[in-house]
């Protein structure tokens, strides 16, 4: 019950503003596949800004920590225990810095996920995807068999997310993050339709 009331609150209304975006489009390409990778690119499109916004503030957080990382490193030859703890506390106040703002790593990641689960719902419902072909894929509401009998574009995937994570950051703690979150995506997805595959994957370029 609860459950049903949060995906009426939140989820629905996405779901539905995204399924008439799509319907649009597809009005005009004929094409679901088509369709799904205008529909991605046109989300990302849409929060370039706030997206570019949360990778500043990410940026300057890691170029914080780096600052403090350096700082430490010289306390701890010099203090431990509760003296090194005084030490790093104070130049965390004095750098306007806390761990948890790590975590400004995931904003871009954070603004994509309300959309995600609205075209997540809505290619598990949509009808007309199923029998849909695009390319070599043959049903978009179904997992892809290209590799061998098993599912290729979830390994895509993931293979793009590690070249963005190295790309878009030299900081080892962010690649780790990120290889982790590309990880879970990969097992996430793995069995999900190719449709909601290609949508991730095209977001994952933009």
């Amino acid at each position: 019950m609860i459950a049903e009331v949060l995906y009426y609150i939140f989820i629905y209304p996405m779901q539905t503003l995204l399924g008439a975006v799509f319907e649009s489009i597809y009005t005009y390409t004929h094409s679901y596949g088509w369709a799904i990778v205008l529909l991605s690119v046109a989300i990302n499109l849409f929060l370039l800004k706030l997206t570019n916004l949360a990778d500043k503030k990410a940026q300057k957080t890691n170029a914080l920590k780096s600052i403090c990382d350096a700082k430490i490193a010289e306390f701890k030859k010099v203090f431990r225990g509760s003296e090194l703890h005084a030490y790093t506390q104070t130049l965390f106040k004095q750098k306007h810095y806390h761990p948890i703002y790590n975590l400004f790593s995931l904003g871009g990641l954070a603004l994509q996920i309300p959309f995600f689960l609205g075209v997540l719902f809505l290619l598990q419902d949509f009808e007309s995807l199923r029998g849909a072909k695009f390319g070599v894929i043959k049903d978009l509401s179904k997992p892809d068999t290209l590799l061998f009998g098993y599912a290729l574009l979830p390994f895509a995937m993931s293979a793009l997310s590690f070249i963005s994570v190295f790309i878009s950051s030299t900081d080892r703690g962010a690649r780790i993050q990120g290889s982790l979150i590309a990880i879970i995506f990969l097992v996430l997805l793995y069995a999900m339709p190719s449709g909601l595959v290609l949508y991730w994957m095209i977001s994952t370029l933009c």
